[in-house]
């Protein structure tokens, strides 16, 4: 077929029956995803589609970030001891341009608010050219979700066994496992040169902060208690990036003996991430900080009995397995105080 003799008319009616086919695959795929989150390749997405189904105007609090958001603030806590409503919006590896997507999502359907964005992900960088490939696909799948959820087609095709579907905790991840932070307390000291943030991703964070701006969203920064990730250089950085933008910026790696972090105990990998019993402190001190704000207690409202549900489902298991690493971490010292006696 010579291209050259289409018409203009038949060029412009199959780009339309394209974006036509798009659109209707985009909806048939958002909705397969909201019930199939239990499959393991849409794990990471599981955030964004969770926020998509929680009923409209109700989140107060937006967390934002990556894997450091969702094991250091948990939501239900948050309601038990508040009657706050909030919602984590983390992913494994979220960058600055999923980031500003997951707000733009959450923005969708609710009015936070606060938005707490753990700093982590300002730091994630690669090349350029990949950043700049990674934000066209992040702006495409923010309209059209079907880019978003490519590789379900494989689950669709291959494998369309439903795996069961994970506890709703508001986004936020309870992990059980232990593993001490083997080095020093005064990570945080040292060399004070500033580290550098890429020029793309605080194009995208000046984005961020104009969206909160647009609807009255106070933005604060934190970063979670990190030996691996953080360092007194990124503190500087963030320290005065939060200056420039007029923002609240909570250094809980500053504050990690007054949080009372354990590192023997509180975290699961060695300092990378907290445990339940890490987040459980971490989310106690964000309660402190959103008490600051004009934000309202909803435990009293019948319409909210559904968090109350959750909330008492969750902070049993949060108990019982906080409870384990407590009598874990405290046999495992006897067993080291003995060895010495010994």
């Amino acid at each position: 077929m010579d291209i050259k003799k289409i018409s203009i008319k038949e060029k412009a009616g199959f780009v339309i029956g394209l974006l036509l086919l798009l659109a209707l695959g985009s909806f048939l795929l958002n909705s397969y995803a909201m019930n199939v989150l239990g499959m393991s390749s849409l794990k990471r997405h599981a955030a964004v589609v969770k926020l998509q189904e929680e009923k409209a105007d109700t989140i107060d609090v937006l967390v934002i970030g990556d894997s450091e958001s969702y094991t250091s603030i948990s939501p239900l806590q948050i309601w038990r001891n508040t009657g706050y409503m909030a919602f984590v919006g983390g992913q494994s590896g979220q960058t600055m341009n999923e980031t500003l997507t997951m707000l733009e999502t959450g923005l969708h359907t609710q009015k936070p608010k606060v938005v707490l964005m753990e700093t982590n992900v300002l730091f994630r960088s690669g090349k350029d050219l990949d950043q700049l490939q990674d934000l066209v696909a992040a702006r495409t799948a923010s309209f059209l979700p079907i880019f978003q959820y490519h590789n379900l087609w494989k689950n669709v095709i291959i494998k369309p066994r439903i795996e069961p579907v994970h506890m709703n905790n508001k986004g936020f991840e309870i992990r059980t496992a232990i593993r001490p932070y083997q080095g020093t307390a005064d990570y945080m000291q040292g060399d004070s040169k500033e580290t550098s943030i890429s020029w793309l991703n605080g194009r995208v964070f000046d984005r961020i902060v104009e969206l909160c701006r647009e609807n009255g969203i106070r933005l604060v920064l934190y970063s979670a208690p990190s030996p691996v990730n953080y360092t007194l250089g990124k503190h500087n950085r963030l320290e005065r990036l939060a200056s420039e933008k007029k923002l609240l910026y909570i250094d809980m790696n500053m504050k990690s003996k007054e949080i009372g972090i354990d590192w023997s105990r509180d975290t699961l990998d060695g300092g990378d991430h907290l445990n339940i019993s890490g987040a459980q402190k971490t989310t106690a001190y964000m309660e402190s900080i959103l008490k600051a704000f004009d934000l309202t207690d909803h435990r009293m409202d019948a319409s909210y009995h559904d968090w109350e549900e959750l909330s008492r489902t969750y902070q049993e298991q949060a108990s019982k397995y906080t409870k384990q690493i407590r009598e874990k971490n405290t046999a495992v010292a006897l067993t080291a105080e003995q060895s010495v006696n010994l």
